[in-house]
């Protein structure tokens, strides 16, 4: 998908993932009559066009501003680079700032 063009369904997805916090990909789909391969399509080219992210990158740049991960002298209760866990957020997104100042009014 070319950057910057985002597809009807680009823009439903994002809009839908900005009116609340966590929702599965079943959630998506049901709620926007689309299909498995049109989210997954979606997803792609909202995260090359910049309006999805990672969690691993989230998380990293989370960490740096936790001080690399230690909590030493940081207020960083709601970093969760300070805490070992063995969840696994490979299939996380996040929406980034861009969609949220460009979709979220």
């Amino acid at each position: 998908m070319n950057k910057n063009k985002l597809t009807e369904i680009d823009k439903k997805v994002i809009k839908f993932l900005l009116s609340a916090g966590v929702y599965s990909d079943n959630a998506i789909i049901k709620n926007l009559g689309i299909t498995e391969e049109n989210l997954k399509n979606s997803y792609i080219s909202l995260e090359n066009n910049g309006y999805l992210e990672p969690y691993s990158v989230y998380q990293a740049r989370q960490a740096n501003k936790c001080g690399n991960g230690k909590c030493e002298n940081k207020n960083c209760s709601s970093c969760s680079s300070c805490y070992e866990n063995d969840i696994d957020y490979s299939n996380i997104k996040v929406v980034t700032e861009k969609a949220i100042l460009e979709f979220d009014k």
